[in-house]
């Protein structure tokens, strides 16, 4: 009988960072896919990807003015139909869940989903990728806000 080996994944942040990654596939948005998982004590409360709400036209069907513009992808902002990763994992959990946990995103929250965040019950953020320009505000106002925040790289 032929065995498979398999390595045991034994990060914590690394195992909860590939399944918020696979969750942002999921994301239909034409300009960026973001992922966030929410944990607590090791348990998966919600998972959460980037797009539009229930039931509107998708982005990659055109249905997004922000898509369809000839805008670099940092601008426009306000005409993007997609609800971030971050608040679609807050919406999709209990405060119960979010009471003392950490949440799991693709890439360093806007300024928006940080107030979110704050005022969750989510006590961490652990995020990946490259930090914008504003992200150093963003990252003090999580901390005045106790929220604890690490970067991985």
């Amino acid at each position: 009988m032929a065995t498979q080996e398999t390595t045991r994944l034994t990060d914590w942040d690394r195992y909860f960072l590939n399944i918020a990654r696979e969750t942002a596939r999921r994301s239909n948005c034409v300009r960026r896919q973001h992922g966030a998982v929410i944990v607590r004590q090791r348990r998966i409360c919600s998972t959460g990807y980037n797009g539009p709400p229930s039931g509107h036209a998708h982005c990659d069907e055109g249905a997004c003015p922000r898509a369809n513009s000839d805008t670099p992808s940092g601008w426009a902002y306000d005409t993007c139909i997609a609800i971030h990763a971050e608040a679609n994992a807050i919406l999709y959990s209990s405060p119960t869940e979010r009471e003392g946990a950490t949440i799991y995103i693709t890439g360093v929250p806007c300024f928006g989903c940080a107030k979110l965040i704050a005022n969750s019950g989510i006590t961490e953020v652990v995020a990946t990728g490259d930090p914008y320009d504003e992200w150093g505000t963003v990252r003090d106002f999580l901390i005045d806000c106790n929220v604890r925040v690490r970067l991985i790289k």
